[in-house]
């Protein structure tokens, strides 16, 4: 049975939102194109989603284990076949529609600290607003819990990919990963698969890019035969490029930090009371 969807639409502008799966944004269109790819009609998968957040920690954390305060914390194994937790709790949650007009809707998913072994209690909150030139989703975090806790961010967008596809940003190195995808410590050349830096930007190889790039500068750009995406982010040192054998699938995540971070010392902290966001901006011409 298919879920309800919340439908929001400014000019040229539609998107399509599943709360209750994830809080997952499902189609992504502007002048009847796709900007980002639509979700197979009734399906509540994530991974079939158009964009879906990233909360309280992007990406994997090995074993799904982590150290905290002299306990040893395992969560649960949340993507098989992998061992690891990935991507936090929020894209396998409900999230709860807190407001919702015609072009912008904000919707919230709250943990209280304990199961699924995530320590602390925090709210999480995801905007989404159309306006006549793009779409801006923010996905803010706030700690509910008396003591500091590492939080991370990452909105993971699931962009059209054409055959002609060519991908454009600037970042300072690429983040070496073993066998299990947790990083290795190595940091290779940003151009190690691909000048994505070049003026017209680079197509993407045929071989799987599951990597971490740092030092980005908060800007992209995809070109193909359709036209051009632009994207630019705010509080997101760093880019998830996520691009696998698959012809139609193509993912440039703004992320707050590395893969593993919490296990590598590299986790933000988040005192208690505080407020932690990040955003995407997606235009189309």
């Amino acid at each position: 049975m298919d879920l309800p969807h919340l439908i929001l639409g400014h000019g040229d502008w539609r998107a399509r939102i599943l709360p209750q799966a994830g809080g997952l944004l499902t189609a992504l269109d502007c002048g009847g194109v796709p900007v980002l790819r639509a979700m197979p009609a009734g399906s509540a998968n994530p991974l079939d989603a158009a964009c879906f957040p990233m909360v309280p920690w992007c990406n994997r954390i090995a074993g799904g284990k982590y150290a905290w305060a002299g306990e040893r914390i395992s969560l649960a194994p949340n993507f098989a076949p992998e061992p690891h937790a990935i991507h936090g709790h929020g894209w396998q949650s409900v999230w709860i529609v807190a407001e919702a007009e015609a072009s912008r809707c904000t919707l919230v998913h709250r943990h209280d600290g304990t199961a699924p072994r995530w320590l602390w209690a925090y709210e999480a909150r995801q905007a989404v607003v159309l306006d006549a030139a793009g779409c801006t989703i923010t996905l803010s975090l706030t700690n509910l819990s008396p003591e500091p806790m590492p939080a991370g961010l990452g909105l993971h967008p699931y962009l059209r990919r054409r055959p002609e596809s060519r991908v454009r940003f600037a970042a300072g190195s690429v983040v070496a990963v073993g066998a299990d995808m947790i990083p290795t410590g190595e940091h290779l050349p940003p151009s190690q698969f691909g000048d994505y830096a070049a003026a017209g930007g680079a197509v993407l190889p045929p071989a799987l890019i599951d990597h971490c790039y740092t030092g980005w500068d908060g800007a992209a750009v995809v070109e193909d035969d359709l036209g051009t995406i632009t994207l630019r982010a705010a509080g997101a040192p760093h880019l998830h490029l996520y691009a696998p054998q698959a012809p139609d699938i193509l993912c440039l995540e703004p992320v707050s930090h590395l893969p593993d971070a919490i296990n590598a010392g590299g986790m933000p902290l988040c005192a208690p009371g505080e407020t932690i966001s990040l955003s995407l901006r997606i235009a189309a011409t």
